[in-house]
């Protein structure tokens, strides 16, 4: 490996660890990367495409990452630490992105003061357009969690909130891209109901969506305020905003945030 060099390891390759891994290998030296995974046809398949580096036991990733990201499942999570914990490097961050496991939780498994980032990440990382929330320990250094943030920040945007909240990041931004399915879903039936070809209304539909939701992070302006600017006086517009609000469409939406919230926070009662 690159001497002087932080290694960034990452112990499962599954979709959120993969996509991780090669977002970091198109803009590092891969010999910087690492990966280990108890399927090794996976691993060996992401090595191959991305020339990553695949390590042959947890341990041995342990020994030589400075970042360890753990990207498995959240009850294989106790197994994992059990296995790396006693060959981390000494200053090494573990980062988690194990839906429901906390801070605390991995603080216990670890035995000891240890750097952690509890990381709730989503599926549109895949394409590099994801949103990841970040919530460190109190062992986290200002320098320590601008690394964390630059390796997220390669597969979308990236924010800090206290891990208080990341039951509402959950059922935000973590469950969110399935409600923008639906939603584009729905737009598409509308669009084929009234003859539009389904391929042409799903671009359609989704399409729309993505650069109405640029335009809100670029504008930095309340949606609603852009929504008025779509919404003229008398206008087709307002018409298909009085039938959702008629039938109750953002409150449905805020009732599926914290319904999904609640089940997050039972989820991590486990």
């Amino acid at each position: 490996m690159t001497a002087g060099k932080k290694i960034i390891g990452c112990i499962g390759t599954g979709n959120m660890g993969s996509a991780i891994m090669l977002r970091l290998a198109t803009g590092l030296d891969p010999a910087l990367l690492m990966i280990y995974d108890k399927d090794t046809a996976r691993s060996d398949t992401l090595s191959r495409g991305a020339g990553i580096s695949v390590s042959s036991t947890p341990q041995s990733l342990a020994a030589e990452s400075g970042v360890v990201i753990i990207a498995v499942k959240p009850d294989a999570v106790p197994a994992v630490i059990g296995e790396i914990r006693g060959a981390l490097k000494p200053g090494a961050i573990i980062v988690s992105i194990a839906a429901g496991v906390s801070i605390a939780a991995i603080e216990v498994l670890t035995g000891s003061p240890m750097k952690i980032v509890r990381v709730m990440p989503n599926t549109p990382s895949m394409v590099g357009e994801g949103m990841s929330v970040l919530s460190p320990n109190d062992h986290v250094d200002e320098q320590s969690l601008l690394e964390v943030e630059q390796i997220f920040s390669k597969i979308g945007r990236v924010t800090v909130l206290p891990e208080k909240l990341m039951d509402a990041v959950t059922g935000l931004s973590g469950s969110g891209p399935a409600y923008v399915f639906t939603f584009i879903q729905a737009l598409a039936d509308g669009g084929v109901k009234l003859g539009i070809p389904r391929d042409k209304a799903i671009m359609l539909a989704a399409q729309t969506v993505l650069g109405s939701a640029k335009y809100v992070l670029e504008s930095g302006e309340d949606p609603a305020a852009l929504r008025g600017r779509v919404t003229s006086p008398g206008g087709t517009t307002i018409e298909g905003i009085h039938v959702l609000e008629r039938s109750g469409f953002s409150g449905i939406v805020m009732d599926a945030v914290e319904k999904a919230a609640q089940k997050s926070q039972k989820l991590g009662e486990r």
